[in-house]
């Protein structure tokens, strides 16, 4: 009996990786951080998701309700003393979508998220990101 080896990456092609972060965000915080800086902080991130985040993509909060831009990952850094992280964007942050809110569940984008950037680019909504129909 071969014993199940625990944090085993290898996945099934039916499982698309999860690489990509969808934070929510506010119109100030995204116009200033988001498109100008290049960065995202003070965002939860899962210890074991850390190191397989290869892109951030921005759900803007209502009125737009929709994920509108991405940016691929130069690095994520601790961020403070609360377990929180910045993310340094790799290059400027780029338009797409916008993929809108339309019926996905209340409450859906109240925190980070985690989608494949395979699942990002043919989005035709935010339900589709987050594997619920």
């Amino acid at each position: 009996i071969t014993p199940k080896v625990t944090g085993d990456t290898s996945h099934s092609p039916s499982e698309p990786v999860l690489d990509t972060v969808i934070v929510p965000a506010q119109k100030e915080g995204f116009e200033e951080h988001f498109l100008k800086e290049g960065d995202w902080y003070a965002i939860r991130i899962s210890g074991g998701m850390l190191d397989k985040i290869k892109y951030i993509a921005a759900y803007q909060t209502a009125p737009v309700s929709a994920v509108t831009h991405y940016a691929p990952v130069e690095r994520i850094e601790a961020y403070g003393e609360s377990g929180k992280y910045r993310v340094v964007f790799a290059e400027s942050a780029k338009e797409i979508g916008p993929i809108p809110f339309a019926d996905a569940p209340t409450g859906a984008m109240q925190g980070p998220r985690y989608t494949s950037f395979d699942k990002l680019r043919t989005a035709q909504k935010l339900a589709d990101l987050l594997g619920k129909k």
